[in-house]
This record gives structure tokens, sequence and C-alpha cells, in this order.
């Protein structure tokens, strides 16, 4: 059962992870043209894009279900709810360890520079507390945590094909993650799946510590 008290602080997290979102993203649309991107079509190479356009879609899905807690209507957020607010939690914190860890030493301060720090910050921290915090109607079980790793998993096969098998020369992306610095890039993709699972399984750790299924689910939840 989840308050109305904890429903009404997780709808004002989920409202502007969901608006923050979406205004950066409309944002590359009107950004001159870089190194990175030519449009602001090129910007959804980036797993920081992609990872925080699933957190605030989860966002505005859990916004949804708040609304109806506060009005009486629900008094618990449905599991496929709790999980989608998972994978894209877990996504959105791969981005801020990936920046925080890797791009920050390799690039410097600018990958915290303008909407940056949004997107490599702000929406991952403010998603992991609501997923820890309040939205504690489920528990997430061992095999649910496919659901956080495997977008890594998936993006990280895209990534090296375009990088790796295609190439820039031929019409490919730019190696702009540095995971192929000195054609290591067998290394970085095995770190980056083992990275995904590890903060996956964290994420779940810390929120099932806080996370009290409804009476009469939790025999459901065994199963």
């Amino acid at each position: 059962m989840i308050s109305k008290r904890k429903a009404g602080i997780s709808l004002a997290v989920n409202i502007i992870i969901t608006l923050v979102t979406v205004a950066v993203v409309i944002s590359y649309f009107f950004q001159e043209p870089s190194v990175l991107t030519k449009n602001g079509y090129e910007s959804f190479r980036f797993f920081t894009t992609d990872s925080n356009i699933l957190a605030g879609i989860s966002a505005a899905v859990t916004a949804f279900y708040d609304i109806r807690i506060i009005k009486g209507k629900t008094d618990t957020f449905p599991k496929w709810a709790v999980l989608l607010k998972y994978a894209g939690t877990s996504c959105a914190f791969v981005t801020f360890s990936v920046t925080a860890f890797f791009l920050l030493p390799l690039y410097g301060p600018i990958v915290y520079s303008g909407t940056l720090i949004l997107f490599h910050v702000t929406n991952p921290l403010m998603s992991l507390f609501s997923l820890i915090f309040l939205e504690t109607a489920h528990k997430i079980r061992f095999r649910e945590i496919l659901l956080g790793a495997v977008p890594v998993m998936v993006y990280g096969i895209v990534y090296l094909t375009e990088v790796v098998v295609i190439g820039e020369e031929n019409g490919g992306w730019m190696d702009f993650y540095g995971f192929n610095i000195d054609g290591k890039w067998p290394v970085s993709f095995a770190l980056m799946n083992l990275g995904g699972f590890l903060i996956a399984f964290v994420t779940a750790l810390l929120h099932n510590i806080k996370a009290v299924p409804k009476k009469g689910t939790a025999q459901h939840n065994k199963q």
C-alpha cells in the first residue's frame, strides 16, 4: 500500500523528470550542428538520450498512478509500472556512472555542461530516489534484474556494430564514448555489460530494502 503522502511526493518528482526529459530532447532540435550531432535526430544515438527517455516515460506512467492513488482510486502501483520504472532507473544510472567514472576523466567537466547536467546527474538521481523511497509497492525478483540489464546489452551491440563493424568511414558512428580507443572494444564491451548488470542488481537491491508488498501479494511475488 502506498500512502497518499508518498504518492504526492512521487508525483512531484516524476513530473519533474518527465518535463525535464521532454524539454531537453526538444532542445536538441534547436541546437547548432556540432562534431557529435548534425541534427536533433542524431542525439538518439547516445545512450544518455535513450536511457533518459526510458526513465522519462516510466516517470510519466508512475505519475499517472500517483494521481490515481491520491484520488483514492487505487492504493498501489501495478507491478508492471514498477518494473518499467526500475528499467528506466537502472539505465539512467548507467548513464550517471559511465559519465562520472569514465567520461569525466576522459573529456573533463564538459560532460556536465549545459543540459548534460540534467541527463547525466539530475534525472538519474531523482529517478533512483523515487524508486527506492517512494515506489515501494513491489519487490524486484532476481530474474527481473534482466529488465534493467538487457537494454544496456542491446545498446552495446548496436554501438559495437556501428563503431567497429561498420566504422565511421563507412557511414557508421564515430566512437563518441571512446570505447574503442586503441582497439580495446572487447574489454569495453565486456565491462559495459558487466557494469550494466551490476548496476541493475544494486538498484534492485536498494529498492527491495524499502519495498513492502501489499498484504496478500507476498506469496504471489515469490512464484
